[in-house]
């Protein structure tokens, strides 16, 4: 049988360690590398929750109740929803920069390609070409120049290699003697890479982790030798709350504690929430959170991007535009969707046809109008029953007498902290709506 592991695909960085510290000080890449970390932004939510759970690792979780929300998506009934279709769709997300993204060294996202349903019957995945371009030039890059070299510092941010650049990262860390840096080499393979990003969405310092965490077997034979910022909103929320709906959120206290047990809401919150999971990651931190989404690594990959020039560094403005500003499917929009997004129509060629794909849903809806629904703190989301709320007092031990219900109100305003506490944080909703739980 023949040895997988020679044949497997990687790439090589070179990180420079401060030997002292021990600690990366900045990696040196070149552009099959930096089209990964760039591809990042391009994903939705869903997708890098779906790619990271098949590599799971039990030290830390990237995402926080995000991937609760996927797992009750995918356990939800599906009688619930208008079409099968819009199941399968919400579970397997994909913004229009997914067949661009094929291009890159590394297999990041190894999910199935969809089915696309039109009126006609059933586009197979192999069987089509998306009508959507991206512009650039010529070479081997998908989104930077193939031949240009970049630093990457321990935080994410990438800049074009200049001398400058480099003592400028020195200078700031405090190294006056580089004597005292070791350059390593990294293989990197599909495996190791998203490790990294797991680390980058959770933690501070990704590649020093990465090279000094001597018990994870992830790592092994890797190396061969040789905070998070906050935005102010007031402005963005301003300007879109007069056109903003609201949704009506039942939630559930222990009296004694002030503990969230559990909340209760319509399908018009359940198919908000669903629908989280179809953002790309660059539309949540530009254009929902300026910027500033609060997963410090995340945050300076988009500045990165932001502030690359086009044409030496990046291939053309309208790949600039599809990192910061990644689009989605109409299918994908709801009429309860509280963000002013929307998704754009697209159509699909087969052979010499163009065809308007179908739409799954109905009325803008992705669920049918139905009874209510079950949400815990960590965005487990179930349709409600007696033996729930039941199990949730046991639980906790609380008695019928030490309980209190409010109704919360729930607008753009809310909507933006439950997706940002969502990334990061288990107990979504207790930390989300702490100013309206208050005694």
């Amino acid at each position: 049988m023949a040895d997988t592991k020679t044949n497997e695909a990687k790439i090589s960085i070179k990180v420079f360690i401060d030997k002292v510290k021990k600690r990366v000080v900045y990696a040196e890449a070149d552009h099959s590398f930096v089209d990964i970390l760039f591809s990042f932004m391009s994903m939705p939510l869903g997708t890098i929750v779906n790619i990271l759970g098949k590599h799971p690792d039990a030290t830390f979780e990237a995402l926080g109740s995000l991937n609760n929300l996927y797992q009750s998506l995918k356990d939800f009934p599906e009688r619930y929803f208008v079409t099968e279709e819009c199941k399968f769709m919400l579970l397997n997300p994909r913004s229009l920069s997914y067949d661009h993204c094929k291009n890159l060294k590394l297999k990041i996202d190894d999910t199935e390609p969809v089915n696309h349903f039109f009126d006609g019957g059933l586009i197979k995945p192999h069987s089509y070409n998306s009508n959507v371009r991206v512009g650039g030039g010529g070479g081997g890059g998908v989104f930077v120049s193939d031949v240009a070299t970049f630093i990457v510092t321990d935080d994410f941010s990438v800049m074009p290699y200049s001398a400058t650049s480099l003592f400028g990262i020195l200078t700031d860390l405090g190294i006056n003697d580089t004597s005292h840096l070791e350059e390593n080499t990294l293989d990197l393979s599909s495996k190791q890479m998203l490790h990294l990003l797991k680390i980058a969405l959770s933690l501070d310092s990704p590649f020093t982790r990465l090279m000094f965490d001597n018990n994870n077997p992830i790592l092994a034979g890797l190396v061969v030798p040789g905070s998070g910022s906050t935005s102010d909103q007031s402005v963005f929320i301003k300007k879109e709350t007069n056109t903003s709906s609201k949704m009506v959120l039942e939630v559930c206290l222990q009296k004694s504690t002030g503990k969230l047990l559990f909340a209760e809401a319509k399908e018009d919150f359940v198919e908000f929430l669903f629908c989280f999971l179809s953002i790309p990651l660059g539309t949540v931190i530009g254009t929902l959170m300026n910027g500033a989404s609060s997963i410090s690594c995340m945050d300076n990959i988009f500045k990165s991007i932001s502030s690359m020039s086009v044409g030496r560094y990046l291939k053309s403005e309208e790949i600039k535009d599809m990192l910061l500003k990644p689009h989605f499917g109409q299918q994908y929009s709801s009429k309860y969707q509280l963000f002013p997004l929307k998704g754009i129509s697209t159509t699909q060629k087969v052979i010499n046809s163009t065809y308007q794909l179908k739409d799954p849903r109905s009325n803008e809806q992705l669920l049918r109008p139905s009874g209510m629904f079950f949400v815990t703190d960590d965005l487990g989301v179930s349709p409600s029953s007696s033996q729930l709320a039941m199990n949730t007092l046991a639980k906790y031990k609380v008695t019928l007498n030490d309980i209190e219900k409010y109704e919360i109100s729930i607008g753009l305003e809310e909507g933006l902290k439950l997706l940002k506490v969502s990334l990061q944080s288990r107990s979504t909703l207790t930390s989300i709506l702490e100013r309206h739980l208050k005694k």
